[in-house]
């Protein structure tokens, strides 16, 4: 599951790192500090549909749709654009970062920073 948990986030991460700059959507969630672009909602929908493909009866938790299945065994947690007020403002430390719960006990996870090609699992 690490090998599949590093492939998505090198696709999301190059995902990111296209798109630098090319934003066409900024809406604040909550407070002005938490921001979500149509950059994030790509990258999340890449993501999802990485993990239907590869793991169907796996639930998602992704910070910009929610909840699914959420009586799978596995839970994928998703932040498909981490450090967004930074993106947003083109300075380029920003990351993908995914893990995965069994039965709500997390099992593995990776952060994947694109500017320096970087990862960090567990």
């Amino acid at each position: 599951m690490l090998d599949k948990m590093i492939e998505i986030a090198k696709i999301a991460g190059t995902f990111l790192k296209e798109n630098e700059g090319r934003i066409s959507e900024i809406k604040e969630k909550g407070s002005f500090t938490n921001l979500v672009t149509n950059v994030d909602k790509s990258s999340e929908k890449i993501i999802k549909d990485f993990i239907a493909g590869n793991f169907p009866d796996h639930g998602i938790l992704a910070e910009e749709s929610g909840a699914s299945s959420p009586t799978s065994e596995y839970r994928w947690i998703i932040d498909p654009l981490d450090g967004t007020t930074n993106f947003t403002h083109a300075y380029p430390v920003y990351c993908v970062s995914i893990g995965v719960e069994r039965q709500g006990e997390i099992v593995a996870g990776v952060v994947y920073q694109t500017s320096t090609n970087c990862f960090q699992q567990n």
